[in-house]
């Protein structure tokens, strides 16, 4: 079962495509390298979205009780 923290780690893996992206420029890399990335990047993002689906047919997005600021 994936939890919140799954989801979290699987958002935070796809965003690194900015770095990347920005890595593979620096190191002057080909259409064939971005095509690559590109590819990587699309089963990152289907995996996620699998997760994200999964949580929301097992209902786990309901209202939390907020934690009260104490002060």
């Amino acid at each position: 079962m994936s939890d919140r923290f799954d989801l979290e780690q699987e958002i935070l893996e796809c965003w690194k495509i900015t770095n990347d992206i920005t890595i593979l420029e620096t190191m002057g890399a080909s259409t064939a390298d971005m095509v690559s990335l590109a590819t990587v990047y699309e089963y990152k993002f289907e995996k996620l979205w699998k997760t994200f689906e999964k949580m929301c047919h097992e209902r786990q997005f309901v209202s939390m009780p907020q934690k009260k600021d104490k002060k």
